[in-house]
């Protein structure tokens, strides 16, 4: 009679030559189903952390580390070692956990040694591999993910990152006011311990209380670098509080200036350009026109249909007012960049009018 497959092979056989989310691990791991073999890879080690605990806590219980657990440093050990200890029984559990830390620094010659063992692994073992900084171009790296082993722990995006924040707040108990999530992904970034670390603190420090925007700025020191390509995304979007807030911290990176005016002229330009692309003025593609990526020319035309050419006239005026007034160093550099994305986004300032 013919032996039933696992259960992870089908699965296995779908994701052939793909390289899987480590939260499809954590997942499972968290309802019970262990695969053989695990090899957790990428750059972000809170989810590799996570996993990895769900994976022990489902192989050999939350109890202290007994007699079917070994542990090994891949730099002090070697494959065969380890084949030894995952083809030995479990003892007083079902089943027993093999876990080699820092699998990147593993030699190559004891990598490969691994290979025959992920075509036939033992059923009472959970060979686990870390290794954040693995190669995954590597022979193992690649058996492993045709086989459905290798599971990838990647940061949220920034389109993610702030609905990440929320769940996380979510199951710490931690309630975010409107424009919470993102204040806090903009002072820290897409590092997911920090970000943790950050809710912990507001958890601390508000003791059930909501989490404002003014908590954060008060209690969080910001470590995220602002590009001022982004202060130049939030003007052609208008949106003067974004304009604000990242203008602050540019500040406090001691962005010069005029080269900050520079990239916003120069949004405002590749926006009259894209107005004159949809107004039948400029032929050809609008890739080709802005000199862009075809992604970024669909960013972009979608921003300048917020911009009349009236308003796109009134914008020259108001950058050739901020150049003249900070050459002019009447005032600080702050208080008229501050007033010129006022400006730009529709408000009084630099000699125009708010718009109606």
């Amino acid at each position: 009679m013919p032996s039933r497959a696992p259960w992870y092979a089908s699965t296995a056989r779908a994701e052939a030559n793909t390289a899987v989310d480590i939260h499809t691990a954590t997942d499972n791991a968290t309802k019970g189903k262990l695969l053989p073999v695990y090899l957790l890879g990428g750059d972000e080690r809170l989810l590799i952390s996570r996993c990895a605990d769900a994976i022990r806590l489902a192989t050999v219980g939350g109890g202290p580390r007994g007699l079917s657990e070994d542990i090994f440093d891949a730099k002090q050990t070697t494959g065969a070692t380890i084949i030894t200890a995952c083809r030995t029984l479990p003892m007083m559990s079902k089943r027993r956990l093999v876990l080699v830390r820092g699998a990147e620094e593993m030699r190559r010659s004891d990598q490969e040694a691994l290979l025959p063992y992920l075509d036939k692994p033992e059923p009472s073992t959970v060979l686990l591999m870390v290794g954040p900084g693995f190669d995954t171009r590597v022979k193992l790296a690649l058996t492993a993910k045709e086989k459905g082993f290798l599971y990838l722990a990647k940061a949220p995006s920034e389109n993610e990152l702030a609905p990440w924040i929320e769940r996380e707040a979510k199951a710490r108990n931690v309630t975010l006011e409107a424009g919470a999530s993102d204040a806090l992904a903009m002072a820290i970034g897409p590092d997911l311990s920090l970000l943790g670390d950050a809710l912990e603190r507001l958890a601390l420090y508000t003791a059930g209380a909501p989490v404002t925007t003014r908590i954060i700025d008060d209690v969080i020191t910001p470590v995220r670098e602002i590009p001022a390509w982004d202060l130049a995304d939030a003007v052609a979007a208008r949106n003067v509080a974004s304009c604000l807030s990242i203008l602050a911290r540019l500040t406090a990176q001691r962005q010069h200036a005029l080269p900050t005016l520079g990239l916003i002229a120069r949004q405002v330009h590749v926006l009259a350009k894209a107005r004159a692309h949809a107004e039948g003025k400029l032929q050809g593609a609008l890739a080709s026109v802005l000199k862009m990526p075809p992604f970024a020319a669909d960013k972009v035309a979608t921003a300048a249909k917020r911009w009349s050419p009236a308003h796109l006239q009134r914008a020259m005026r108001i950058l050739a007012a901020t150049d003249a007034a900070l050459k002019g160093a009447k005032r600080g550099d702050e208080r008229v960049l501050e007033e010129c994305v006022i400006a730009l986004c529709g408000g009084p300032g630099m000699g125009e009018a708010a718009l109606r």
